[in-house]
């Protein structure tokens, strides 16, 4: 796979000139905490409907910006604020722990880690220079946080497949896609910047 220059990479490397592994070390501490804070932000921007339990909340679209902006790199952010909401800190939507990964919700959170790094896979392969493909990535990556949240949600809803998508899926449609044909357009502008 061609790995193409990254929003994070241009910063380390043609504005940060980060050259040494001691360097590397620190920025990856640095974009781990910053972009764990920015997910724990945008989950506390949520309300939820009268006839389901699963919030609205800006995580969905703050996960795939930030894979689209860092590659791969993206998965230590993820893992951070995983990691952070694990231990009890309040990052996720309705606070945190352990407890809060096993509830109804814990599948979109997951979904999250693997959503992520694959967007971020197909950023570094390029996927980013042109709306069509920005947005393919995007919906692929809305795609796999919905199949991961629903399918952990059919424990809690009698496994009626029905029900999960009523619940976890169908509301956030609309949304979303608007949050990603926002992101779709101005992404490639940016990314033309960066790799000329």
């Amino acid at each position: 796979m061609i790995t193409h220059l990254t929003y994070s990479r241009y910063l380390s490397q043609n504005i940060l000139k980060i050259s040494t592994p001691l360097q590397k070390f620190i920025y990856i501490i640095f974009i781990s905490l910053f972009g764990s804070f920015l997910l724990a932000v945008s989950s506390k921007i949520n309300f939820v409907l009268p006839f389901t339990f699963v919030p609205f909340t800006m995580q969905t679209f703050v996960v795939l910006l930030l894979s689209m902006m860092f590659g791969r790199e993206v998965i230590y952010i993820l893992i951070s604020y995983v990691f952070e909401g694990i231990v009890g800190l309040p990052v996720f939507a309705k606070g945190g722990g352990v407890l809060y990964i096993l509830g109804p919700t814990g599948g979109y959170i997951v979904g999250f880690l693997i959503s992520g790094y694959i967007c971020g896979l197909l950023a570094e392969a390029g996927f980013t220079k042109s709306f069509l493909k920005t947005i393919s990535v995007m919906i692929l990556g809305i795609l796999i946080i919905y199949f991961c949240g629903a399918l952990w949600l059919l424990r809690f809803v009698n496994f009626s497949i029905k029900q999960a998508l009523k619940i976890g899926v169908l509301p956030f449609i609309i949304g979303d896609l608007i949050k990603i044909i926002f992101v779709s357009f101005v992404l490639p502008l940016s990314y033309k910047r960066i790799n000329n």
